[in-house]
C-alpha cells in the first residue's frame, strides 16, 4: 500500500504508522465528527492511498494488549445519511485489506424525559445496542407497518462496552477524564452537567428531525433514545463486507427546532470519541492479517460461509431461502432477522445461529434435507462451514 502524501496532525512521524495494519475503520458524517476523533487518537497522520482517492486519517488507539495498539483509519463521508455510509463500509475493505470491524461515531439527537434518571441530556452519550430504521415502512390502508428490521452490534464491542459500564457503577467513568481536559475547541455552549451514558435503541433514517411531536411518536412507540442518520448504513454495509460493527453518538440537539443549533456539536462529538477511545482500552487487538481464512481466497470467515450459501440453488432464491429456514428449530427462526437482500439474509441467519452452541449441526442438518446429504452442492457448503465456522 503506497503512500503519495501525507502530513503530521499530531505526535507523529508522517511515516510512523502503517495504514496496512489498519483493523477499524471510524466513519464520520460530519467535519466537527472528524475532528474530535483525530483528537483522541495518538501517532495520527492524514494519508492519500494509491488507487484511492479518499482521504484518511490513520492513528492508534490503545487496546487491551498495550504492546499491540489498535490501528484506525478514520474517513468522513462525503455527504451525511445512510446510502453514503452505507458505501463508504463497502468501500474502505478493499483499501485496507486488514480492516475487521467499523465504528460511527460522531453526535444524534437524543430524546429527552421528565424523569431524571431516563433523560438523555445535551452531552451525554448513547450507545446503541440497536439500530432501528424507522423510516423503512410498508403502507397498508393508510397505516405504516415498519419494515427495518434491528440490527444489532458485535458482541466483541458490548463485550467491552459492558467492562466500561463497570467502571462507570464504581463512579470512575473512564472516558470522562479525555471529555474533561478538552480544550477551547471543544468546550460547551454553557457548563454541563456531569455527563452519563445512556445504552439502548437508536432510530436511523434520511431524516434531519427538528419536530418534537414526531420524536415523542416514534421515540415512544419504538423505545427509542436517540435519532442520527448514518447508523443504519453502517449496520447494513458493515454486514454485507463480513465486519462487525459498533455506534457511539454524543448528545448535540433534542430533534427540536428550539434547541436545533451547532452549540453543541464540538462537546457532544469528543463526549463520543472520548468514550470510543476507552471501549477500544478494553477490547483485544483485532489481529490483522491473522484471522481465519478459506484456503486460498483470501476471505475472512464470514463473507467466506456468505459466499458458499450464496452459491446455493436453494438459497438464493427468496422463498426456496425461507422454506429452508422453516426446516430451523422454531426458537432459533425466530431470532433471525426479516430481510428481503439475499446475501444479508443469509449473513444475518449465520451470525444468529453461531449463537448456539449447536448452531452449525442444525444448519447443516437443514441444507441437508434440502439438498440430500450425498449431493455435491451439500458436500462443498459443508467444507466451508466447518472450517469457518465460529462460536460468538
Amino acid at each position: 500500500m503506497a503512500v503519495r502524501s501525507g502530513g503530521e496532525a499530531r505526535n507523529a512521524d508522517p511515516g510512523g504508522v502503517d495504514p496496512s495494519l489498519v483493523s477499524i475503520g471510524v466513519v464520520t458524517a460530519i467535519t466537527v465528527e472528524t475532528l474530535a476523533v483525530r483528537h483522541v487518537l495518538d501517532e495520527v497522520v492524514t494519508v492519500h492511498l494509491d488507487g484511492d482517492q479518499h482521504p484518511y486519517h490513520v492513528g492508534t488507539l490503545p487496546s487491551s494488549s498495550p504492546a499491540e495498539p489498535h490501528v484506525v483509519a478514520v474517513a468522513q463521508q462525503t455527504r451525511d445519511g445512510t446510502r453514503d455510509a452505507a458505501w463508504l463500509c463497502g468501500h474502505m475493505p478493499r483499501t485496507f485489506e486488514s480492516l475487521r470491524a467499523f465504528v460511527m461515531c460522531g453526535i444524534a439527537a437524543g430524546v429527552p424525559s421528565d424523569d431524571p434518571a431516563r433523560n438523555v441530556a445535551l452531552g451525554d452519550v448513547v450507545v446503541a445496542t440497536e439500530v432501528i430504521d424507522y423510516r423503512h415502512e410498508r403502507r397498508v390502508d393508510g397505516g405504516d407497518i415498519l419494515r427495518g428490521v434491528a440490527q444489532q452490534p458485535g458482541a466483541v464491542w458490548m463485550d467491552a462496552d459492558h467492562q466500561v459500564r463497570s467502571d462507570e457503577m464504581l463512579g470512575a467513568p473512564p472516558w470522562l477524564p479525555a471529555l474533561e481536559a478538552a480544550g477551547d475547541p471543544f468546550r460547551p455552549p454553557r457548563p454541563p452537567g456531569r455527563p452519563r451514558a445512556h445504552r439502548g435503541r437508536v432510530g436511523s433514517a434520511d431524516l434531519l428531525l427538528r419536530d418534537r411531536v414526531y420524536r415523542d411518536g416514534v421515540a415512544g412507540e419504538l423505545g427509542l433514545l436517540a435519532f442520527e442518520m448514518e447508523g443504519a448504513g453502517v449496520a447494513i454495509g458493515s454486514q454485507l463486507a463480513g465486519r462487525s460493527w459498533y455506534m457511539v453518538r454524543g448528545v448535540a440537539d433534542h430533534g427540536d427546532n428550539l434547541s436545533k443549533d451547532d452549540a453543541w456539536h464540538p462537546y457532544a462529538a469528543l463526549a463520543a470519541a472520548s468514550y470510543l477511545r476507552s471501549v477500544l482500552a478494553r477490547c483485544a487487538p483485532f489481529a490483522p492479517g491473522r484471522h481465519r481464512q478459506r484456503a486460498g481466497d483470501g476471505l475472512d470467515p464470514l463473507n467466506a460461509i456468505a459466499d458458499a450459501l450464496v452459491g446455493l440453488r436453494i438459497l438464493r432464491d427468496e422463498q426456496q431461502r425461507r422454506a429452508v429456514l422453516d426446516l430451523l428449530p422454531a426458537a432459533i427462526r425466530a431470532q433471525i432477522p426479516e430481510n428481503s437482500m439475499g446475501r444479508l439474509h443469509i449473513i444475518q441467519t449465520v451470525t444468529t445461529l453461531e449463537r448456539y452452541p449447536q448452531g452449525l449441526e442444525v444448519l447443516l442438518a437443514a441444507l441437508r434435507l434440502a439438498l440430500g446429504e450425498g449431493s455435491a452442492e451439500f458436500a462443498a457448503a459443508e467444507r466451508v462451514l466447518r472450517v469457518n465456522w465460529r462460536s460468538r
